[in-house]
């Protein structure tokens, strides 16, 4: 049945895993068609794909938005979002690893046990020595918030959900960077509370620990859809879309490796957005 969503990610040696979300053509009492999360490998050495497997089991409901990232030893996690099919069909987010020495994937993980509210928009990111942070927007009961998992390359286990962020309004649409130090950047949109716009935030972890979240832009309109990327040294780029009163304009700002400087225009097409 129709397949949805794929993402794609090399390893060093010129392997890929590509995943993906698709329907099983069943219907079932919660959802109209229920969704799982499929894999495939393409084999560097030969040129050529294996066959699609699939990496969770779990049938009670939906599966969907897949995220994928690979470690320096060819291993890697795929991150997604899955209904407990139960109660008001809570999304959650879920998670599986690809062990690079066997080529193969092991058992899909819950990673967040807050059943509040729908978990969505994973994000996941690697530092050179196997670990891994995930990131995701959760509802609580009140508001959206921003949350973290940390993968443990040692162990091969991941630790407790921490929120990462405390405004008062909904945050959406978390991004990561994680350099090859372990010190990673993650921005999001969140609104203010109090003026009827969207800001642009971001928090860093240290390598250890998270830090605080911090407002890096200063617009008056609304500001979305963050991207983020960090270099070796830590220093690292954001960029946004940010609404001026007359149109879109994109944004920039970056971090020097301790602090953020001041958002800037970095395009001047005025005519439209």
């Amino acid at each position: 049945d129709d397949a949805f969503d794929p993402q794609v990610a090399f390893d060093s040696s010129g392997n890929a895993l590509v995943v993906w979300y698709q329907s099983d053509g069943v219907n079932n009492s919660i959802l109209d068609r229920r969704h799982s999360i499929w894999a495939n490998r393409f084999d560097g050495s030969s040129n050529s794909w294996g066959m699609p497997e699939l990496i969770e089991t779990d049938d009670a409901g939906h599966a969907f938005d897949p995220q994928l990232g690979f470690d320096s030893s060819d291993n890697a996690l795929a991150v997604w979002v899955q209904s407990d099919g139960i109660s008001d069909n809570i999304d959650s987010i879920w998670t599986n690893r690809f062990d690079g020495s066997s080529n193969s994937w092991g058992i899909p993980e819950l990673i967040e046990t807050d059943d509040t509210g729908h978990a969505a928009d994973p994000q996941i990111g690697f530092d050179s020595s196997g670990n891994a942070l995930a990131v995701w927007e959760q509802y609580d009961g009140n508001s959206n918030n921003v949350l973290s998992n940390r993968f443990d390359g040692s162990s091969n286990s991941w630790g407790t959900p921490e929120l990462i962020e405390t405004g008062i309004g909904d945050a959406w649409g978390p991004q990561i960077a994680v350099n090859s130090s372990g010190n990673a950047l993650v921005v999001w949109r969140q609104y203010d509370g109090t003026s009827n716009s969207d800001n642009i935030l971001a928090n860093r972890f240290d390598g250890s620990n998270w830090g605080t979240s911090e407002l890096i832009e200063a617009g008056t309109g609304d500001a979305w859809v963050p991207q983020i990327s960090i270099d070796s040294s830590g220093n690292a780029l954001a960029v946004w879309v940010q609404y001026d009163g007359t149109s879109n304009s994109i944004m920039a700002n970056r971090f020097d490796g301790s602090s953020w400087g001041a958002a800037e225009l970095v395009e001047i097409g005025n005519a439209g957005h």
